[in-house]
């Protein structure tokens, strides 16, 4: 942990003890999991990103690309949604076309599982975000593996994770009135 984010933290605690009245903190128990995965199928290619967070709902997107280069996608999030459930994933996310009056072209069907790969990592970040409110986290990432494929416009493409953990992490929000 870097000095500057000790300090801050100590002023968090100050803050929220009412140290300063212009302050406000505002604190979240952020839970829950992230994948980021692709994989290319009979001419299909498929990118498919999938968030669970206890304090912000579920997040899926979809990104396909046949071989004959038509695209579609589909997404939904912030939902109350389970993605992500006692070691299984599974999502159906609408898709459609992109072309300008893209219409509707069924379903994207994730699903999988996911297993924890290794030991808690500790994760320590300060941020200001461009409003100016200084966010502090702190809490740990778990490395997972995931055995995940999408059925989507009639192929089934098996994906490949380059983002796959479980985060249990505190988050503060400090507004110094500054911003």
């Amino acid at each position: 942990m870097r000095v500057g984010s000790v300090l801050l933290v100590a002023g968090v605690v100050a803050v929220a003890g009412g140290g300063v009245a212009s302050a406000g903190v505002v604190r979240d128990v952020e839970r829950g999991y992230a994948l980021a995965c692709g994989g290319e199928a009979g001419g299909v290619s498929v990118v498919v990103d999938l968030y669970q967070n206890s304090a912000f709902g579920a997040h899926a997107s979809v990104s396909v690309t046949t071989a004959d280069g038509d695209e579609y996608g589909g997404g939904f999030g912030p939902e109350e949604y389970t993605l992500f459930d006692g070691g299984a994933v599974a999502a159906e996310v609408p898709v459609r076309g992109l072309e300008e009056d893209g219409e509707p072209a069924g379903a994207a069907v994730v699903s999988g599982s996911y297993a924890t790969a290794g030991a808690a990592e500790p994760v320590r970040e300060v941020i200001e975000d461009p409003a100016g409110t200084h966010v502090v986290t702190i809490g740990t990432t778990t490395p997972l593996t995931a055995d995940v494929s999408v059925d989507v416009l009639g192929t089934t493409v098996p994906l490949a994770c380059d983002t796959a953990f479980a985060f249990d992490l505190r988050v503060w929000r400090i507004t110094t009135g500054n911003g």
